[in-house]
């Protein structure tokens, strides 16, 4: 099933649009998708405290709010799913970018254009569910995309869990168990007995500690300098 996030205050661009996710999913007939309607970005940065999409489509101007403020707001909770923006003019199609917007989209709406929007849009989203692992946590059982992990530490047979937008999880496992879960991603490595660092977030290495981009420093275990910087460097040559 694909969630579909879909936001623009008239009435009547929510179901042309609609109508075009629905013959969208005709056409692909292997394709679940479920549509959410909000005619204002406040209703929709609401819902996102209880729901997740899979993709979004905004209007750039819903009513008074600026759907690229909108954007900026779903990727400060660390959602990466793809966005497509409905506009009049691609004024604002620079502040879109800075948060990864996929498509840009002219109004009135050319279906094949939409289409074509469409198509990227489910491919990114499952390259992205290929990242998601589900883990047992305090509140339930939780779906994150394991690139949004900066690094856990062990303590009392708990798992503390730090992402990388300033979130937390503590989950009830070993270090062998959640290592396991997330080297099936790549780009982890273990430090020592307590600690699992995500590559991707390591700032600077010294022989001593390791800086992260949230300026969070770890201490390196005597004799694992070495190997932690081979781990480190050969994952940046495969990215």
């Amino acid at each position: 099933m694909i969630k579909i996030a879909l936001c623009d205050d008239e009435a009547k661009i929510l179901d042309e649009v609609s109508s075009y996710i629905n013959k969208y999913a005709e056409k692909k007939s292997n394709q679940r998708i479920e549509i959410s309607r909000f005619d204002s970005a406040k209703a929709l940065d609401f819902a996102l405290d209880e729901s997740s999409f899979d993709i979004f489509v905004l209007d750039v101007y819903i009513g008074k709010e600026m759907g690229t403020a909108l954007a900026k707001k779903i990727r400060k909770r660390g959602i990466e799913s793809p966005i497509i923006f409905l506009t009049t003019s691609v004024e604002h199609a620079p502040q879109g970018y800075e948060t990864g917007t996929l498509r840009y989209l002219i109004k009135p709406i050319e279906p094949k254009k939409f289409y074509e929007a469409m198509d990227a849009a489910l491919l990114q989203a499952e390259k992205i569910a290929e990242q998601l692992i589900r883990l047992k946590t305090e509140n339930g059982i939780e779906s994150i995309n394991a690139n949004h992990i900066m690094y856990s530490e062990a303590h009392d047979h708990y798992q503390h869990i730090t992402l990388n937008n300033s979130g937390s999880l503590k989950v009830r496992m070993t270090v062998s168990e959640l290592y396991s879960t997330l080297a099936k991603n790549g780009g982890f490595v273990r430090l020592g007995s307590a600690y699992i660092l995500n590559l991707r977030n390591i700032k600077n290495l010294s022989s001593s500690e390791v800086l992260l981009y949230n300026n969070t420093t770890i201490p390196i275990p005597r004799g694992k300098y070495a190997e932690l910087k081979k781990a480190f460097w050969d994952y940046q040559c495969e990215g």
